[in-house]
């Protein structure tokens, strides 16, 4: 029997006894072991013992001991106990954190497959809509059926927006969203058109979009579609949350490191870490007075920074009340090619 089954043992058996009985035992056996050790000493030095000097060592001894052993099986007694109910509360957490888990897994199948479902009909409600308000088989007598069809068609390319940023965002958790579709391509022309598709909202809610984008010649191995998502949704909230008069500037720049950072800065209202934390988590939405102005689904950040790490990038945010937000994307060494380098080597 090893030294510690031998103590588990001993100890198993005080437990038997309670706090007071183990106490008791202990303080028996140690003076068990001291009285003979003292009659030991005495003999070897050639002086014979004396009763009473025993008999004063056993009750200093149980005075002294007694008390120790006692706090000290209480305090072992209270430790066991908390042992015992940290590991119960640990394997609580892990089957609450697998059932977590299970159930994200469950939400992001459940919503990638509602969202296949709607797309379907959404495109043909789309589809018939864009003939009517377009009057392709005929003109529309009636305006209001004409305005009606226009509505429908706009509310559905809405809706299937909506759809779709639900769908990239439950296949990226479901790790079913894959970069085989990456190819190398210019960067500075992708950035100006992701600016000109969102120039429209720019000029309704009076932004100035700026494009400070170095002409460096930066070429991404990337999916492109998802670099364009990114920079749209980006630069679209900060529209959303940049009061009229004031500007959205795009910057970017190559790293040390060989990688390349694109910041999205507004004059904006700003955020608050607690903002911050609100604004990546999905359908996410912050409470402020530009908020109440624009609709949303809190999805446009979360998406962006799902898609960038999936690119093994990162996106950071810096914020603060009234001050504005700039939101940089990190590309990483391996996604770069800078001007004058060698032939693109696919990034998996």
């Amino acid at each position: 029997m090893t030294p510690r089954a031998l103590l588990d043992a001993l100890d198993g058996q005080l437990s038997r006894l309670g706090p007071f009985g183990s106490a008791l035992a202990l303080t028996l056996l140690a003076v068990a072991i001291v009285v003979p050790t003292h009659f030991l000493i005495r003999l070897v030095q050639d002086v014979p013992p004396r009763p009473q000097a025993v008999i004063n060592l056993v009750i200093e001894m149980t005075i002294v001991i007694f008390p120790m052993m006692l706090y000290g099986r209480r305090v072992i007694a209270e430790l066991k106990k908390s042992k015992a109910e940290l590991a119960e509360m640990s394997r609580r957490l892990e089957i609450a954190a697998e059932q977590a888990h299970q159930a994200n897994r469950a939400k992001s199948t459940f919503l990638a497959n509602m969202s296949h479902e709607l797309r379907t009909p959404l495109n043909a409600i789309m589809g018939f809509s864009e003939i009517m308000k377009d009057q392709h088989l005929g003109p529309v007598n009636n305006p209001r059926y004409l305005s009606y069809a226009k509505d429908i068609h706009a509310s559905g390319r809405y809706l299937l927006g909506i759809i779709n940023d639900i769908l990239d965002l439950s296949k990226i958790e479901a790790g079913k969203m894959s970069l085989e579709s990456a190819e190398e391509f210019v960067f500075a022309p992708t950035v100006q058109g992701s600016l000109a598709m969102i120039q429209s909202l720019g000029e309704k809610f009076d932004v100035e979009l700026i494009n400070n984008m170095p002409q460096d010649g930066v070429r991404l191995v990337a999916v492109e579609r998802m670099v364009r998502q990114i920079l749209i949704n980006l630069v679209g909230n900060a529209i959303k949350f940049t009061p009229a008069g004031g500007t959205v500037c795009v910057t970017g720049g190559a790293r040390a490191d060989g990688g390349y950072d694109v910041t999205v800065s507004d004059s904006g209202v700003g955020m608050s870490e607690e903002d911050i934390a609100v604004a990546l988590t999905p359908f996410g939405q912050i409470a402020n007075m530009m908020g109440a102005k624009h609709a949303g689904t809190g999805l446009g950040l979360p998406l962006a920074k799902a898609m960038m790490e999936l690119h093994g990038g990162t996106l950071t945010i810096r914020s603060a009340p009234y001050t504005g937000t700039a939101v940089t994307l990190a590309f990483p060494a391996a996604r770069v090619r800078l001007a004058g380098a060698g032939a693109a080597q696919r990034v998996a």
